[in-house]
């Protein structure tokens, strides 16, 4: 089992600090509503939860907002599976869910995209942020568990893929997960920001519905 990346940023660098919902290439959707929040490039932090690409239109847009100083992302199962792709020759999977976009690249862009795909080798599933607000943790699906630390060894296909969590919290089965004070996770769409316990779901369908939420954490 690969080992989950953990990062730390430090909230003191930023005026203030937004995560963003599953982006699946919207870039349009997201540039329009970076406007709509008053954000900031010099001064404000954008944390994507992953699923950067697939089903939207403008997905090595969105793979370039890897090059902004402003901008930074957790894995998503959508880069997973980019990255499964290239590892194995194997694309049936990423292509079946939103994929197609890549392999109607010119061989210049699909090098491009892969450059930038690999990077996701380096960035982090788990991002853990001090604020005023208290501990907030960000990864693309769930945390394993009960109890949150950081570094901890847990199970990356539940921080990537698991839904397991948010379908007993809508059974009225919530548990909170200690260690921080909020979690803010994509993956799981819903028509409008959820909360359950101190967990938060921001996907809210972009590429289908024509939305994308912001949680601030700063």
């Amino acid at each position: 089992m690969s080992s989950v990346r953990y990062h730390k940023i430090n909230s003191s660098d930023w005026q203030h600090i937004w995560v963003v919902g599953d982006i699946h290439g919207c870039y349009s959707l997201l540039q329009s509503r970076l406007t709509e929040i008053g954000f900031c490039r010099e001064k404000d932090l954008l944390i994507s939860v992953g699923d950067n690409i697939d089903r939207g239109p403008e997905n090595m847009d969105v793979l370039r907002l890897l090059n902004e100083p402003w901008f930074i992302s957790v894995m998503g199962n959508h880069e997973a599976m980019a990255l499964d792709a290239f590892a194995t020759q194997d694309g049936n999977m990423w292509l079946g869910n939103g994929g197609a976009w890549f392999f109607k690249l010119t061989q210049e862009e699909q090098q491009e995209a892969i450059a930038l795909l690999l990077r996701f080798h380096s960035l982090p599933h788990i991002i853990e942020i001090d604020t005023a607000r208290g501990k907030q943790v960000i990864a693309h699906a769930d945390y394993p568990g009960d109890s949150y630390r950081f570094n901890k060894a847990v199970d990356i296909n539940i921080v990537l893929w698991s839904v397991e969590r948010v379908l007993q919290s809508l059974e009225n089965r919530t548990r909170r997960i200690a260690g921080a004070d909020t979690f803010i996770f994509g993956h799981m769409i819903f028509d409008h920001v959820q909360t359950f316990a101190n967990q938060v779901y921001i996907d809210i369908g972009s590429s289908t519905s024509g939305k994308l939420a912001f949680y601030q954490l700063q």
